[in-house]
């Protein structure tokens, strides 16, 4: 059962400069960043509120590190912008199985590491009004701000 809005991925050029226009603009901050070389991003997530089902919500900016990732090649054709959004859920495995028995096609066979060792899977944009679309389950320790 999906919980959450659990974060919106923007795509960047410059993670640098788009962190310092959230921050100077909204006044969001970094909670966490890291550089996730499976999917060749990398990332800050600024925490925007906590939600009731223990998790938060936040602002996912990617920047790409490689040229072959596929916000790279995303930023080539689009442009910087919103690249997804990711539905929270106690069980992706689960979830994924379930939309993915509906006809919406699942990208991974198994989920994979996301940012702050969650677990995540996406689904077909074709299959979901052209929107990217992630599922993510927190890990069970979030990881301290940083």
């Amino acid at each position: 059962m999906l919980t959450r809005i659990d974060h919106i991925g923007i795509a960047c050029f410059d993670l640098d400069k788009t962190v310092e226009f959230y921050r100077s603009t909204y006044g969001f901050e970094v909670f966490h960043t890291e550089v996730n070389e499976e999917q060749g991003v990398r990332e800050a997530m600024l925490k925007i509120n906590e939600t009731s089902d223990g998790g938060a919500t936040y602002l996912q900016l990617l920047e790409p590190v490689n040229d072959e990732s596929t916000v790279a090649k995303w930023l080539a054709k689009n442009g910087e912008g919103v690249h997804h959004i990711a539905f929270g859920t106690p069980d992706v495995d689960a979830d994924a199985a379930a939309i993915g028995g509906k006809g919406v096609r699942v990208l991974y066979e198994e989920p994979r590491r996301g940012s702050m060792d969650s677990r995540i899977t996406f689904l077909h944009p074709k299959d979901c009004h052209g929107v990217l679309t992630e599922l993510v389950t927190s890990a069970p320790e979030p990881p301290a701000e940083h």
